[in-house]
């Protein structure tokens, strides 16, 4: 069935307006005609009432579940059968987890096996954040007795606009200003994107795998076993108002480790099994069981299993091993377990991942979402070779290069200690630590150094926009504060300076205005009160700027950009100005796992040999594209530090040696579709994708991609025009192509 866009587009808008609770109601249509669609009828939400009166019987809310009150059904469907209506789809929201058929859906929409409702399709639309998320189709099939699921497109003519960076490419095509308002407003799914919000298909491939050797319904991929607990962790940590968190070590996980993120743990003795009746999900219970023979726990203990579910508890396992069955044991709720070949894990030290399999719909759902925030993702690279590893037990360093796109199999030798030494050398830190993506360095300073006793953040101008959602998205149990100053706002600095303090943060270019703080004014600030001072230096790079030198305590990269410039690598690192700091970065990162992949590390050393040579056409090229810009009879504000006329050219002047390869403007049409004339057409020698740092010049319109949802009041506040244009210039060797395609793309606009 096909839906059209405005009726599509009422039911996003109810599910907005009902968020964080689920919507539902009625799509109605001709009777005589079969693909009429005509009218969205919203209708009541019993659930909430139905929990109140009954829990025991009705444990959902209508934070997770709908009930459409019967009688109000049948008035409807006896009123609409004299009109010559009836319904065609029930439709209802999913907040925060992504539009899915549940398995609670599929279980309402059938009766003893058959449709309930024969004929009625279910439309199900995401609503993550309060805001649309995509949408599917639920038609039973009488032939398999199950539904068939269809994502719910809008005259799409395409499923994506092409991969950027080959085989491994990291982010995806944008080709066209209502191809990206197709995709924010969830009417289409992107086959190609940025690596950590789409998988790639190395990624969907071993998902599908591991789901069959399971029984699991879904399988969600990290950078090791340790890391995917750790996600799950904070996860259940940040999602339940408590966590009493009861535990059963081994020689592979400590209680120290989960202590550090600020979780209690009560003892938990696998040959004296606590009595099910004493725990309770009301009370945040969950079990975190570690073992090595897991299988055999499962048979032994179905019983206990069995009602440790009927209490709803949480219970995970935690194990070296795959689950391997047909079928998900009763009661558990998480299986998290690393991914290797025990027969070819020795021989390839360094290839692995990690994996959460569950049937938790909502759950996984959320736990995704979370993941694209946090970044401990899996290289598609190791992905593609632990395929091959599960499949074939016999893997060899030739199949590895061959898989994982490197030539040369010697250098499948870690060369993780070449980068950070030359990183470290580069930046003046002490010591270096890689992670599997820049958000995932991110992610672990603030886990680092944020705690319940500190939970003040400040924030220096305006951050990386997966940086703020970080930020601005830390669970209901934490109680993290975010504080943000402008960069004309250093004089607010002392006084907002707390005994709570967790750290400063900033970025020495910042995205996308291109402004530069005064690191050397805010790290003596910082240091004057013994608060950690954290820099994000991906844009400046280390060409340009050394934090360190102006008192930053850690410096943070997504070797993804600059460092790497190709599009097929995913990195990030954290480079730590003492040993102190350096030493409890070290251990944080060991204890949960998150390194980078060596196929990554090989990757980005080949990369970085020529690095300072790019750089230094990175920095020429943008000048001169900025230059062009400011000159330009269609450009109305170039927002780029070398232009006198910007805000921070004097600051510039005094701590960069060059200004990066970011430069955005605003066209003197405001309009969008000025925005549009100018974005559609096809460039000969521009990409139309949203990354920065690489070595091919790309181009996005910045807000919509990462402000869509905000209010005209919401950008003034940070000071983003809607339709800002950002640039990231390459390091081509020749740019007249570049300027070719800029002037005709602006000549459009006012012709």
């Amino acid at each position: 069935m096909e839906i059209p866009e405005n009726i599509l587009t009422e039911c996003h808008e109810y599910g907005v307006a009902a968020y964080p609770e689920e919507t539902c109601g009625f799509i109605i249509g001709n009777r005589e005609v079969p693909d009429s669609l005509e009218t969205v009828l919203p209708m009541r939400n019993i659930m909430n009432d139905l929990h109140e009166k009954d829990p025991a019987q009705y444990p959902r809310t209508a934070r997770d579940g709908y009930v459409i009150d019967p009688l109000e059904q049948l008035k409807l469907e006896r009123s609409l059968k004299k009109e010559g209506k009836e319904i065609k789809v029930i439709y209802h929201s999913h907040p925060d987890v992504g539009a899915y058929f549940s398995a609670k859906d599929k279980e309402d929409a059938l009766w003893n096996g058959k449709a309930r409702y024969p004929g009625v399709s279910f439309l199900v639309c995401g609503t993550t954040d309060g805001k649309p998320d995509g949408a599917i189709i639920a038609d039973f099939n009488q032939d398999s007795g199950d539904f068939d699921i269809t994502p719910v497109t809008v005259n799409s003519s395409a499923a994506s606009g092409g991969l950027v960076g080959g085989t491994f490419g990291i982010t995806g095509i944008l080709p066209t200003i209502d191809f990206i308002h197709e995709w924010k407003n969830g009417n289409r799914e992107l086959q190609y994107g940025y690596f950590r919000f789409v998988n790639h298909q190395h990624i969907k491939d071993l998902h599908a795998e591991l789901c069959s050797r399971s029984g699991a319904r879904y399988a969600l991929t990290y950078c090791s076993g340790s890391a995917a607990l750790f996600e799950l962790l904070i996860y259940l940590r940040e999602s339940l108002p408590n966590i009493n968190l009861y535990f059963s070590s081994n020689s592979a996980l400590s209680a120290d480790g989960i202590q550090s993120l600020e979780i209690s743990c009560k003892s938990l003795d696998l040959k004296n099994l606590i009595d099910p009746e004493l725990l309770s999900a009301k009370n945040g219970d969950v079990l975190l069981l570690a073992m090595e023979a897991p299988e055999l726990f499962v048979k032994e203990n179905s019983e206990w299993l069995a009602k440790l579910k009927r209490q709803r508890v949480t219970v995970i396992f935690y194990s070296s091993n795959l689950q391997a069955s047909d079928q998900w044991p009763v009661g558990l709720t998480f299986w998290i377990s690393a991914i290797s070949s025990p027969e070819t894990a020795t021989k390839h030290s360094g290839i692995e991942g990690g994996v959460i399999l569950s049937n938790a719909d909502r759950q996984i759902a959320e736990l995704t979402e979370t993941r694209k925030r946090n970044g401990s993702v899996l290289s598609a690279r190791n992905a593609a070779v632990l395929l091959k590893m599960l499949k074939e037990e016999d893997t060899d360093l030739h199949d590895i290069a061959k898989l994982s796109g490197i030539n040369k199999t010697w250098e499948l030798s870690n060369p993780e200690q070449k980068i950070t030494e030359k990183l470290c050398e580069w930046e003046h830190a002490t010591a270096g630590f890689l992670f599997p993506s820049g958000m995932s360095a991110v992610h672990s300073v603030m886990n680092l150094l944020r705690k319940k006793s500190k939970n003040q953040v400040i924030v220096i101008g305006l951050m990386y926009s997966d940086s703020y959602n970080l930020l601005m998205s830390p669970g209901r149990s934490s109680r993290w504060e975010a504080e943000f100053v402008g960069l004309d706002e250093l004089e607010k600095l002392d006084q907002i300076i707390s005994e709570n303090t967790a750290m400063i943060v900033t970025e020495t270019i910042t995205n996308p205005l291109v402004e530069v703080p005064d690191l050397n004014r805010i790290g003596d600030i910082a240091s004057a009160h013994e608060v950690p001072f954290v820099v994000d230096n991906t844009i400046a790079s280390p060409v340009n700027c050394q934090p360190i030198d102006y008192g930053a305590d850690y410096v943070i990269h997504s070797t993804t950009k600059y460092l790497s410039g190709s599009n097929d690598h995913a990195g990030g690192v954290v480079l730590a100005k003492n040993s102190r700091n350096a030493s409890a970065i070290e251990n944080f990162r060991r204890c949960w796992g998150l390194r980078l992949s060596p196929l990554e590390s090989t990757v980005l050393w080949e990369c970085m040999q020529d690095f300072a040579e790019r750089m230094a056409r990175f920095n020429s090229n943008c000048t001169a594209v900025a230059d062009f810009l400011s000159e330009h009879a269609a450009v109305d504000m170039v927002y780029h530090p070398s232009q006198s006329s910007h805000s921070s050219y004097f600051t510039a002047k005094k701590l960069l040696s060059g200004n990066g390869g970011v430069v955005s403007f605003t066209l003197k049409d405001e309009s969008e579709n000025a925005l549009k004339i100018f974005h559609d057409k096809e460039f000969s020698s521009i990409i139309k994708a949203p990354s920065i740092g690489s070595n091919q010049t790309l181009i996005c319109p910045y807000p919509m991609l990462t402000h869509y949802f905000d209010t005209d009041e919401d950008l003034r506040e940070i000071k983003l025009p809607r339709h800002l244009i950002r640039v990231s210039v390459g390091c081509e060797t020749e740019i007249e192509g570049i300027l070719t395609d800029l002037d005709c793309a602006l000549k459009r606009t006012i012709q």
